[in-house]
């Protein structure tokens, strides 16, 4: 991987630690997880026949999780940049 590539993935990856450790990050991530819960309640009381109503709580859910899976992804892309980084020096 070019040098750059690594320095971007390890820039990004530190920029995602940071957002995760800040209270702005912690506000957010309390807000996706509360869109899963909130979309797993409603499920609970939709009806097996309606299925738009059941698709539809079902992409809430999945974006409420989604969203640390990317944050979760970037930080781990730049621990593993910094690591390929350091074998190559």
């Amino acid at each position: 991987m070019p040098l750059d590539e690594l320095l971007a993935a390890a820039e990004l990856g530190e920029e995602a630690r940071r957002f995760l450790e800040s209270d702005l990050g912690k506000c957010i991530l309390g807000m996706a997880e509360q869109q899963v819960k909130a979309a797993q309640e409603d499920l609970e009381n939709t009806s097996p026949t309606d299925t738009e109503k059941i698709r539809e709580l079902q992409n809430k859910a999945r974006m409420g999780r989604a969203f640390e899976g990317w944050l979760r992804e970037l930080l781990h892309d730049g621990e593993a940049a910094i690591a390929i980084y350091r074998q190559e020096k």
